[in-house]
């Protein structure tokens, strides 16, 4: 066999090996303190009390992205109803929760400063740019105008999930404001981080460390759950599939409570069809596990408002 080949075809095995090994950030994850381990049994008996939480969803900004990312466009309903792959408008979500004693904390992150028209700084690199579109996001509120509503500012933020459209807005809270996630996200290693790490560390810096989720594992006909404070007031619920740590949040407001499901459900159309999200999720498998366990959740207690991982539900 040529030499030259076999320097070649060993040349592409180490980079697919290098490229394959790469994680999703450098940043150090650690045993987040905040929280502990309960069960559903206690989730649900929280949602027969009055809620305590000041909860407002805010639209960050408005994008478009291909709708086989968003939806199994290959799951037998979307096939009978004829969907195909298009570009889907979809929206960007921040929520802050106010609560009585802990202090303010954001839902995701929404956009930053940076992402507005005329910025000179950008966190994200010029492949991360031309990959995602980023060009195509309208930004509604950044963090910065958002969070500077909120009196005593903001104690910290509980991601849904690592993905950079949830962290665009980390880089507009101070330094050192403590972010939270679930557990393997930070640990992933795929291609896909060779071209989006540095970004996604220099997105996360204000943080300095990421704190990560003490879901407890056991049956698995129940979700491992975290209730935050302690007092039933805010819930952590792990729903891997689109990631590892995919972390739905259930809120007991004053309003009622508010079902938050990160990318466990992108879409409108895959919540009400009971159709999990497409390609970009890293399991299939368990996304549609995790999808059904929330919507059972909302089946039992049809008093629980749904905000969906990229767009509303309304009403």
């Amino acid at each position: 066999m040529d030499i030259t080949l076999l320097k070649r075809a060993a040349s592409v095995l180490i980079m697919i090996t290098v490229l394959s090994g790469c994680e999703t950030t450098n940043l150090e994850a650690v045993p987040a303190q905040l929280g502990k381990a309960s069960s559903m049994e206690q989730l649900r008996a929280s949602l027969t009390r009055p809620g305590t939480i000041e909860f407002t969803k805010h639209l960050s900004a408005n994008w478009e992205i291909n709708l086989s990312g968003l939806l199994n466009l290959e799951h037998p309903k979307a096939i009978k109803a004829g969907l195909e792959d298009r570009s889907e408008p979809i929206e960007i979500y921040l929520y802050s929760l106010s609560h009585p004693t802990r202090g303010n904390y954001l839902v995701d992150s929404g956009v930053s400063e940076k992402l507005l028209p005329g910025s000179t700084e950008s966190d994200l690199s010029y492949l991360v740019k031309m990959g995602m579109g980023t060009d195509a996001i309208k930004v509604n509120s950044t963090t910065k105008s958002i969070a500077s509503k909120l009196e005593e500012g903001v104690k910290g933020v509980f991601l849904t999930h690592i993905h950079i459209d949830h962290i665009l807005g980390v880089s507009d809270l101070p330094k050192d404001t403590p972010v939270y996630i679930g557990p393997g996200d930070a640990g992933l290693t795929n291609v896909t981080n060779a071209m989006v790490q540095d970004s996604t560390d220099r997105l996360l810096s204000n943080a300095g460390i990421l704190r990560e989720w003490q879901f407890k594992s056991g049956d698995e006909e129940e979700a491992s759950v975290i209730d935050i404070f302690g007092d039933g007031s805010v819930w952590a619920i792990h729903a891997p599939g689109h990631t590892p740590g995919t972390t739905a949040y259930l809120i007991n407001s004053t309003d009622g409570p508010q079902l938050l499901t990160g990318d466990a459900s992108h879409t409108r159309w895959g919540w009400e069809h009971q159709v999990e999200p497409g390609t970009f999720s890293e399991n299939p498998q368990q996304s549609v596990i995790s999808l059904n366990m929330l919507e059972q959740l909302v089946k039992e207690f049809p008093q629980i408002k749904v905000h969906l991982g990229h767009q509303s539900l309304g009403g």
